[in-house]
């Protein structure tokens, strides 16, 4: 498991490394916690390249919601259903 609140204190080495480990994880991510999530009836975000500069929300019941970061006030957003 790493850290993320580590990198504030983090040397230039040890935030490679942290960034190394980090796109390790995803690379091999199988999608295990994620299966978690929804089967313990939490939401969970994801990437789709068919929807650049958004996140999917995906809730348990299979609907799916295109989220957008509304910058001014720093919240997501739901667009639309998808």
């Amino acid at each position: 498991m790493i850290d993320p609140n580590t990198l504030d204190a983090a040397s230039p080495a040890e935030e490679e490394q942290f960034f190394a480990v980090f796109e390790h994880m995803l690379a091999n991510d199988d999608g295990a916690e994620a299966a978690r999530h929804l089967r313990e009836g939490r939401a969970i975000f994801i990437s789709d390249p068919r929807y650049p500069g958004r996140a999917v929300r995906e809730h348990p019941d299979g609907r799916r919601e295109l989220m957008r970061l509304e910058i001014a006030s720093g919240h997501l957003v739901v667009e639309r259903a998808i």
